[in-house]
């Protein structure tokens, strides 16, 4: 015997606020919408992913260096675009837009570096040294480490979005799906059709 699987639409709440919440904290929304299982997916995956990149990318020269708000273009730590992709896992990477705010330049270094941006230093900058938390020195010591915590913590970021999309609109009905396109096809057959009886009256004519 079949199972009924007529109309077994999922409750998304308020499906706006639940799409913030997800942004917010990964699997936050789909908690609010009662979807306990896709919550800790989302929550352990994405979540997991970010941390362990951010944790690879860790080390003597601060924590978190892989994420990070730079917006100086030229010689120096350059513009960090992979951070319009981090942000999208919400909270954990916001702590980089404080750290930018207080000091975009990152000549404090607060909290260890933790997601600080890297000093605007160069060789030929004043008091230059090995020891300075700039870009070079920062991927110098990480080694790949850091090429790696930035390609995780992006990647968290990008998968968190789809995450965003499923606690706004849902899971995709695959019934409803498979009833519009049998649908569309029979309206097709139907002008089809309509359009032969129309060439058939005009030849009799």
């Amino acid at each position: 015997m079949k199972e009924n699987k007529t109309n077994n639409t999922i409750p998304l709440k308020n499906a706006a606020f639940a799409a913030f919440l997800a942004w917010f904290l990964p699997g936050l929304g789909h908690l609010y919408q009662g979807r306990k299982v896709k919550a800790a997916i989302y929550a352990v995956c994405i979540l997991g992913l970010f941390i362990f990149g951010a944790l690879l990318a860790s080390g003597k020269c601060g924590i978190a260096r892989c994420v990070y708000i730079s917006m100086s273009p030229g010689p120096g730590a350059g513009v960090r675009y992979y951070y319009f992709a981090q942000v999208w896992v919400g909270a954990p990477a916001l702590p980089a837009v404080a750290q930018y705010l207080s000091d975009p330049t990152g000549s404090k270094q607060a909290a260890h570096g933790f997601m600080a941006p890297p000093m605007q230093v160069t060789p030929e900058s004043r008091g230059y040294s090995e020891n300075d938390c700039s870009i070079d020195n920062i991927r110098k010591k990480l080694n790949r480490r850091f090429e790696i915590g930035t390609l995780m913590t992006t990647m968290a970021g990008l998968l968190n979005i789809f995450a965003i999309f499923d606690a706004l609109y849902g899971p995709v009905n695959e019934e409803e799906e498979e009833r519009k396109r049998q649908k569309k096809q029979e309206e097709k057959r139907k002008r089809q059709r309509a359009k032969r009886r129309k060439g058939e009256d005009a030849a009799e004519i």
